[in-house]
This record gives structure tokens, sequence and C-alpha cells, in this order.
């Protein structure tokens, strides 16, 4: 089966990173915890961590869910960042008072709030998402030599604010649409037939490598960025902004995956994100012959089970379109990916013409 321009669409989330030693959301939580217990200069922000996380347990139990592994960084900055809009919170209002927690441990005017949200982006920047990325990322190079086989250039939306496809897919030319003076212009990719780079990458929840200017415009540096100042995006019922790039770039996740993408390959996603999973869902719904392709080590090692359990996330009508490869990104990359493995996931077309036996006379 040969696949056309824009057949092939990817989606990388945090577990494809993880192979290049990027820490995942869950363990960010994890190191985030063991610097608040060793590190002195984490342990005055302890008390105000635990109230908050008891909090979002609290409010998880009242509806039922007492599974909370999908607690995450992402999770806590977000409820960090509505805390901090205190009075300017549209609810607010409605709220008799604060609970009496709070304010002792965070403080009167909430400035160990802003502190600890500080740390965390500093933590984020400097130690979770850097990393020598030439040598630990390289594995992802095996998108430019899939690029070579499938001869049309690639799309791919990444979760991810590390480097590491910008870093491994450099010899290949990869299009951020950030013009000479390292101003972000939509232009550039309702323009591409006049650039000459073979992978498009739409960063979705942002970059560690942006930030705005004066003039809020969106822009790109190799370094000294402010913790504070970083264009990315947490909280997973937030991340649909009214600003670009992030307005952007969903509409385009949603534009090519419900036209011409015949298969969606999730690398490292884990399907926690609502809003991405209902382009992908309307995606498939919206055409049966569509196909989702799941990349990630399974800990019970049924890909049965797996598919099961991307359908009932999904909310999609079969579980014929969906398809799980129990490996990590970096074999998947390194060894797996080739139009021909794609190719197995679609069923053989019958002939449209009927085979009809001639017998011999004699």
């Amino acid at each position: 089966m040969m696949f056309k321009k824009d057949e092939i669409i990817f989606l990388i989330g945090a577990g494809a990173s993880s192979d290049a030693g990027i820490l995942t959301s869950c363990k960010m939580i994890e190191d985030l915890e063991r610097l608040l217990k060793q590190e002195p200069t984490w342990k005055e922000y302890a008390p105000l961590y635990n109230f908050i996380k008891s909090a979002i347990v609290y409010a998880d139990g009242i509806q039922g869910n007492f599974d909370h592994t999908n607690y995450n960084i992402e999770q806590l900055v977000n409820t960090l960042d509505e805390l901090l809009k205190s009075d300017k919170h549209p609810i607010f209002p409605f709220i008799g008072s604060w609970t009496p927690k709070l304010p002792e441990v965070s403080g009167n005017d909430f400035k160990k709030l802003s502190e600890f949200r500080k740390k965390i982006m500093e933590q984020l920047s400097r130690h979770w998402v850097q990393l020598e990325y030439v040598g630990n990322a390289q594995y992802y190079s095996g998108l430019l030599r899939f690029q070579k086989e499938y001869q049309y250039p690639l799309r791919i939306f990444t979760l991810n604010y590390d480097l590491c496809i910008e870093k491994a897919c450099v010899e290949s030319g990869v299009e951020r649409g950030f013009g000479d003076e390292k101003q972000w212009d939509w232009r550039i990719f309702d323009n591409e037939e006049q650039i000459n780079k073979n992978i498009f990458l739409y960063k979705l929840h942002g970059s560690v490598d942006w930030t705005r200017d004066e003039k809020g415009r969106l822009i790109y540096k190799d370094r000294n960025i402010s913790p504070d100042s970083i264009e990315i995006i947490f909280g997973t019922t937030y991340k649909l902004q009214y600003i670009d790039p992030f307005l952007f770039f969903a509409y385009e996740f949603r534009k090519r995956t419900l036209t011409d993408a015949k298969i969606i390959i999730c690398i490292g996603y884990g399907f926690g994100d609502d809003h991405i999973n209902g382009i992908i869902s309307q995606a498939l719904n919206n055409n049966k012959e569509r196909r989702l392709l799941s990349i990630s080590p399974s800990t019970s090692g049924d890909a049965d089970n797996k598919v099961a359990e991307i359908k009932n996330i999904l909310k999609v009508d079969s579980h014929e379109n969906i398809s799980h490869e129990d490996m990590t990104a970096k074999d998947f990359l390194n060894d797996k990916l080739s139009v021909e493995t794609l190719s197995k996931i679609f069923p053989e077309e019958e002939s449209p013409f009927e085979e009809h036996k001639i017998s011999a006379r004699g």
C-alpha cells in the first residue's frame, strides 16, 4: 500500500521522550516530592504542596474517582494558577471564604503560591526537560529515515516541551513557524509549498525555548529565558487557548486528522488529554476507514486489553480501526517504523473484478 501526502499524521506524547531521559509528567511529581523532603530550599513549600495534593485527591474522591494515577505536574500547576487568580476568579463572588488552612500554608497574600510555581517552572526548564539531545534523543532520527521512504513531508504534532525532534532531525529541516527574526508567523505554514523542509512540527503545548517579547509576540531564544516567562501550557482542561500559536495548532490538528489522514500514529501518548482525545475520536468516528496506531509499552503485555481501553477512552464505535504496538518509542522509531509496517494495519482490498474459472473444452 502506498500512502499519499498528508495521509500519515504523527502525535507525540510524553512517553516518547522518556527513552531520552526526559521525565514524564508523573515522574516530575515523584522528583518534586523528593525535593520537598530532601532539599532545604524546597522544604518550606512542603505544607503547601501537601495541602494542594490532598485537596485534589479529595475532589476526585467526591466524584467517585479513587484511582489517583492521573495526578501529575500539569494538574498541580493548573491548580496553582487557578488559586493565584484569587478574587479575580469568576467564581470568587460565590465563595463564602477560603478554607482556613489555605492562608496558613500559602500566606495571607498567597505569596508562596507564586514562589512555588516559579520554582517548579525553573526545575522543569533547567532540569526535567534538558538533556544531552545529540546522544540521548538520537532515536528520533528514525523519523528522518521514514520520511525519505514516505517521500512526502511529515506532519508531527507533539504535546512535549522538549527539543528532541528539533535536535535529532535537524538534517531534514524542521519547520516550526518562525521567521528570520525568530518571530512566529502562522503564514509560514500557509505557504508551505515555498518551504524546503521535510518536517512540519506543531508544538501543541509550547516549548522550553519559547517566550513572548514586550509586544506579546511569540519568539524563540536559545538561552536565558526566565522560568516564569516560558511559553508553555499547563493543565489538561485549559489547553485550548484563545491566542496563537495554540489556537492555530489545535485547529491544524483537527483539520489534518479530519481530512486527508488515513492513519494517526500516537507515540508515547497516554490518552489523558480530553481535548486531544475529542479531536481523535471525531476523526475516527467520521471515517470508518481511518486507522489509529498506538505505540507504548504495556504493563500487562495484552494488546487486546490496551485496544479496548483506548476504544473506551475515545468513545469510538469499533475497535477494528485501532491497533496497538507494545514497545517503546525508541524501539519503534529505530526498528519498526516503515511504510510496510503501516500498510499491514489496513485490510487487503478486494479485487473489483470477479475471478472466473475457464474450463477447457475437449
